[in-house]
């Protein structure tokens, strides 16, 4: 379901979801309030493994109450370059959303740059870059390019313990925290 067929819905609770192939983590919102965040993480050791623990857990969850909500805001899979890390992202949302719409609950999904912009954390300016560079001279691209997605790590991070502890540190918490903010304040009324 896209965006615009849910834009201002009448829903009282709220599920975001940043999920890996490793871990799901959530966070929901109440009437606008937030009322619990986590991580689950799937076992395994390889990817099948943790597909047939997610298929085990998610729908456990749900049963319990803890991951049930009017709908639920899921981040849009970034399938990057690497064509095998897409189709293993696929197989993980694939299981983990058919855990979760058993429980008849609306999805929609946002993309990355869509709720990170939304709560002040677009992608980094040139001047950012430069200071980066600047700070930390002679490294490469692909260092300043960790660096910079760290800090923004960090900044949804910061975003996040607004609202909740997130003890752990956990960058897929925050991740989780954000994207149910978005839905909260862009397609709840």
């Amino acid at each position: 379901m896209g965006l615009e067929s849910l834009r201002k819905t009448k829903a009282s609770r709220v599920l975001g979801i940043d999920c890996s192939t490793k871990s799901l983590a959530y966070a929901i919102f109440e009437d606008g309030k937030p009322i619990r965040c986590g991580e689950v993480f799937f076992e395994g050791a390889d990817l099948y493994e943790r597909l047939a623990d997610a298929h085990l857990k998610i729908p456990a969850m749900v049963e319990a109450g803890i991951l049930k909500a009017d709908y639920i805001c899921f981040e849009s899979a970034y399938l990057g370059p690497n064509p095998k890390v897409g189709l293993s992202l696929a197989y993980v949302y694939g299981a983990v959303m058919g855990g979760l719409m058993d429980a008849r609950m609306k999805v929609v999904t946002v993309g990355p740059i869509t709720w990170q912009s939304y709560i002040g954390n677009p992608n980094l300016k040139k001047v950012e870059k430069d200071q980066l560079k600047l700070a930390n001279p002679g490294k490469s691209a692909s260092w300043y390019q960790n660096a910079g997605r760290e800090m923004r790590k960090q900044r949804t991070l910061a975003f996040s313990r607004q609202f909740f502890a997130v003890e752990s540190g956990s960058d897929n918490v925050g991740d989780a925290i954000a994207i149910a903010w978005y839905a909260v304040k862009n397609l709840v009324r």
